[in-house]
């Protein structure tokens, strides 16, 4: 892994992934795996329509269709570090990724509305208030899901208006899986969604790995 891209550029591309056993070791040389609630180390995730899909996640809001860029874990008080993504089966379905960065209009007057937004995570999750912006060691830190994430007061809201439609936005940065890659974002800096569905999609499969 080249750890100084990860941390400039915020996501790596890692290929020769043979199976779970390379992601477990890609893992633990990022620091400790965090299960999932239903205690999994390796979470596997495929499309689902939303009638099917778990109530609030993103399936039961846009089905099989692409997914707005957001940050994992935001109903964490502290989101995860890092996360891994493979994917396997029909992997024509490209990731989205963009840095926090680079999707916030260059004002510093957003900053400070950001600062002063507070969002209430819940009501299917852990339920507490939240900034959008987390202070870790001493460096500052961004969250972000435009539908986990809901405004309370009047910065949030107007923080709101501006990421909105950003969030959808087609301009990012993505990683064409070919069933022998991975990924490491830098889940504390980067965003990640789903891209657009292809004609005629089989079944995909993602692996989902995270780490603190």
């Amino acid at each position: 892994m080249d750890l100084n891209t990860l941390s400039n550029k915020g996501w790596i591309e890692i290929d020769g992934i043979k199976g779970k056993e390379d992601l477990l070791r890609i893992a633990n040389k990022l620091g400790t795996i965090i299960p999932g609630p239903n205690g999994e180390i390796i979470k596997v995730i495929t499309r689902k329509n939303k009638d099917v899909a778990l109530q609030g996640s993103q399936s039961s809001i846009y089905g099989q269709g692409p997914f707005p860029l957001h940050t994992d874990t935001v109903f964490w008080p502290t989101p995860a570090r890092y996360v891994i993504f493979h994917a396997i089966g029909d992997v024509r379905r490209p990731t989205t990724f963009m840095k926090f960065s680079d999707l916030i209009p260059n004002d510093p007057s957003f900053f400070k509305i950001a600062r002063k937004s507070i969002w209430y995570v819940g009501p299917n999750h852990n339920r507490f208030y939240c900034s959008m912006i987390f202070n870790y060691c001493g460096n500052y830190y961004w969250r972000f899901d435009s539908d986990l994430m809901i405004p309370v007061n009047h910065a949030a809201l107007e923080a709101l208006k501006v990421l909105r439609p950003l969030v959808l936005s087609t301009e990012t940065d993505y990683v064409n899986w070919t069933g022998f890659n991975a990924v490491v974002i830098s889940n504390w800096n980067i965003l990640h969604g789903r891209g657009p569905q292809p004609v005629n999609e089989g079944e995909r499969i993602i692996h989902r790995l995270y780490i603190k």
